[in-house]
């Protein structure tokens, strides 16, 4: 699998290398052309998928790059990329205040990760307001909140790499970049057509637990995107296109074929890292309550669907052995966790898990003396 995700890797870099110097030809003797990560800016692949819509000009596509080129150049900032804060972001640069000629604000970037304090325009676009499946607002508002929350995500990504080392490879591979804003309704999110973004909502404090779930749920839709690049691979039929609910009658399945098997590896991913976590007891407190709520809210999100189709008509060899794989593992995991679903009640939950409505229906309290008597040790 490594092979093969390297090599998608590959393809995807060169496919924005030729789409970058179709469209500006003297790009090419201003950017290090062996620098994979030139290649893999998120705002690239907005930039590439916004041309369908034609609403960015390819000045717009130099002023992205213009942090990668090799030598240093005077600084061009056009009006349609300065933000409805009056904010141009350039990656490798910083910030622009609109009638400013200096750099306003500072890249913010720790270790492997940069913080994103500002969304460029070309993105605006991806930011939707959801409901079962239908836009409810498509142009709704939302505020950088990254001067509260950075230190706690990056605390978060500090105790992945310390003790998921094995995911935390997978992570720096797909992701790049993570914006932190303030609207919930804005459901977190990523999307190919900004590869290597991570998008999430933040309310209140203490959000250790919630980074970590978060890190390895968005994260690994990216890291997906990588393995499945090649769809003839792994699907036999337009998994992209078909829903869900013409497959199995299941009327409230508005899903893609492709989109439930993002669930299924996202939920896989999450039952495995959170049984190593807690196999390492390496949280307590409210920490360890809110692990172990979010670990039993994955039962009622695995098996969800793809389960009921023919196997044999969706996947390719290929395909049908990945699926079982994650379906198996999956399945192997919770069973050993099957207790909690007696233990708590998430009756309250509604689209995402919020730790302040899971303390409403279990108590703190109960789950401490249950912690004392051993009930909630796994190593």
């Amino acid at each position: 699998m490594e092979n093969l995700i390297a090599e998608n890797k590959n393809k995807i870099v060169e496919t924005i290398k030729l789409l970058a110097f179709k469209e500006v030809s003297t790009l090419f003797d201003r950017l290090d052309f062996d620098n994979d990560a030139t290649f893999l800016e998120p705002l690239l692949f907005s930039y590439f998928n916004s041309k369908k819509d034609s609403s960015f000009s390819k000045e717009v596509l130099e002023q992205i790059l213009q942090g990668y080129f090799i030598s240093n150049e005077t600084i061009k900032i056009s009006q349609n990329i300065f933000n409805k804060n009056g904010i141009a972001y350039i990656p490798e640069k910083g910030y622009f205040e609109k009638g400013r000629k200096n750099i306003d604000s500072a890249i913010l970037k720790q270790g492997d990760f940069e913080i994103v304090k500002e969304i460029h325009p070309i993105q605006e676009k991806y930011f939707i307001e959801f409901s079962r499946g239908h836009i409810v607002n498509d142009n709704p508002k939302h505020t950088s909140v990254w001067e509260d929350h950075y230190a706690e995500l990056f605390e978060a990504i500090e105790i992945i790499k310390e003790h998921l080392p094995e995911f935390y490879k997978e992570l720096i591979f797909a992701n790049k970049k993570i914006y932190l804003h303030d609207n919930p309704k804005i459901l977190n999110f990523t999307s190919i057509e900004t590869l290597g973004m991570l998008y999430f909502y933040v309310l209140g404090n203490k959000n250790i637990i919630y980074f970590i779930e978060e890190l390895i749920h968005q994260g690994s839709h990216n890291y997906l995107y990588y393995i499945v690049h090649n769809r003839k691979d792994f699907f036999k039929i337009d998994v992209d296109n078909l829903v869900m609910r013409n497959f199995t009658l299941q009327n409230w399945d508005y899903r893609t074929v492709y989109g439930a098997f993002h669930g299924l590896f996202t939920v896989y991913q999450r039952v495995k890292y959170f049984d190593k976590l807690l196999m390492k007891n390496i949280f307590s407190d409210r920490e360890k309550h809110e692990l172990l709520g979010r670990f039993t809210d994955q039962f009622s999100r695995f098996r969800t669907g793809l389960e009921l189709l023919n196997l044999e008509d969706i996947y390719t060899d290929k395909g049908l052995k990945f699926y079982k794989k994650l379906d198996n593992e999956c399945a192997t995991i919770l069973k050993k966790y099957n207790f909690l679903q007696n233990e708590f009640n998430l009756s309250n939950r509604e689209v995402d898990f919020r730790y302040s409505d899971f303390c409403e229906l279990n108590s703190f309290d109960d789950f401490i003396e249950k912690e004392k008597m051993g009930l909630f040790s796994f190593n």
